[in-house]
């Protein structure tokens, strides 16, 4: 007789041997009956195989699959390949489940709402014992509305993180062939927009359901395997352009320019240069000719940036041919904060920062307009959003030159 499983739990493990048990308790104590529990062990060296078996041992439901380190992505693809649910979520095993009903009222819902997805609720676990709700999706259940859900279209949100918050049908997956693809960082927003586009709508359910636990390793992915990070961010760009979804793709462009700029910076390499530039043609391809967006002149500062630094040209050797003892940098925001680093690398430069809402930073004198007129005559300003009016109100009290990062950057590369 076939087994009518109704949720298969597919979980990467990999030396996670201090979180494991409560993650494994947090899923065995799903009250949904018809569940399995897939836990691909990835090359642990602690006890966490050894954790593995021994829950075994007691809960028959749950399956063991072992291979070499390949990752977290090719770990739920072995899952993905064996689970026999109707539908299948994914949990990291360092995080946990919160409500032991989330997972059978969630199948249900998907069962009697006729959708193939179905979301709950997250929250942070902090090193501290802090416990914080996150905002996704909480927007429609406050006072207590909405307690049977929302229908939503995902063409109006356009996400792409998140993926654990969501239960999957499994028969959408294997039609349209989805995997995860194999990158050690960054390969489950590719896989989950994947899904999302192929589907009409889906509810979000009132549930504290998935917790996800803010350790070590979990701030480190940020620094690491940033090529990786790029070719996921490359990959959901070109299902953006495909499937006109403009507000994803100023979402992938903040990622880039906020999220891993000072790691892009830091490691900057030609394979770093290349991916960026491979985004950059995706996203803005149409608009060759047109008035720059916020995000294209984003994207447009990234890359000049890196290319500069590869071919020895910088923001501090360009100031100094021109004989500038001094620079100031308005407005010390993401944009701001790097310029400051890229003219740090001049030894004969003087430094000055304008913001209002900054006191201190790397050393750097700070103050007004007015203040740092007096100490230098030239300044940069970074602020992308509204640049041509800031610059123009600048230049109205400025005694001295006035320069856009994005339109000096872009000579300097012209230059190179």
């Amino acid at each position: 007789m076939k087994e009518d499983i109704k949720i298969s739990i597919i979980m990467p493990v990999y030396n996670v041997e201090e979180y494991l048990e409560e993650c494994l308790d947090s899923a065995v104590s799903q009250t949904i009956q018809q569940k399995e529990i897939l836990c691909i062990d990835d090359g642990s060296s602690d006890s966490s195989y050894l954790i593995l078996q021994r829950y075994q041992q007691r809960y028959p439901y749950i399956r063991i699959f072992k291979q070499e380190n390949k990752g977290a992505g090719e770990a739920r693809n072995v899952g993905l390949k064996h689970a026999k649910g109707k539908y299948v979520s994914f949990l990291d095993a360092d995080d946990l489940y919160i409500d032991s009903r989330a997972l059978e009222v969630m199948v249900q819902t998907c069962e009697n709402k006729g959708v193939s997805v179905c979301a709950g609720l997250r929250r942070y676990y902090y090193k501290d014992g802090t416990i914080e709700d996150y905002e996704l999706y909480r927007e429609y259940f406050e006072d207590g509305g909405n307690l049977d859900g929302v229908v939503l279209r995902f063409q109006d949100r356009q996400d792409e993180y998140f993926y654990q918050n969501y239960i999957f049908d499994m028969s959408v997956i294997r039609e349209k062939g989805i995997v995860f693809p194999p990158y050690r960082r960054y390969q489950d927003p590719p896989f989950f927009l994947r899904y999302m586009v192929s589907i009409e709508e889906y509810v979000v359910l009132p549930l504290e359901f998935y917790g996800y636990r803010f350790t070590d390793e979990a701030v480190r992915r940020k620094e690491t395997y940033l090529e990786d990070i790029l070719k996921g961010i490359r990959d959901n760009a070109a299902i953006a352009e495909e499937y006109h979804l403009d507000k994803l793709k100023e979402v992938l462009v903040h990622r880039i320019s906020d999220e891993y700029l000072a790691g892009i910076i830091k490691i900057a390499n030609p394979e770093i240069l290349k991916l960026l530039c491979e985004i950059q043609e995706i996203l803005f391809k149409g608009n060759r000719d047109g008035e720059k967006t916020v995000p294209e002149k984003s994207m447009g500062i990234v890359c000049s940036l890196i290319a500069g630094n590869l071919n020895g040209s910088s923001l501090g050797s360009y100031f100094e041919k021109q004989g500038k003892a001094g620079v100031a940098v308005y407005g010390l925001g993401n944009f701001g904060r790097m310029a400051v680093g890229q003219l740090k690398k001049s030894d004969n430069l003087k430094i000055y920062g304008v913001d209002r809402k900054v006191k201190e930073f790397e050393g750097i004198e700070i103050g007004t307009l007015e203040e740092i007129n007096k100490r230098c005559d030239c300044i940069i300003v970074t602020p992308i959003k509204g640049n041509e009016e800031i610059v123009a109100d600048v230049k109205r009290v400025w005694s001295g030159s006035v320069y856009s990062l994005y339109e000096i950057l872009l000579e300097i590369e012209n230059q190179v």
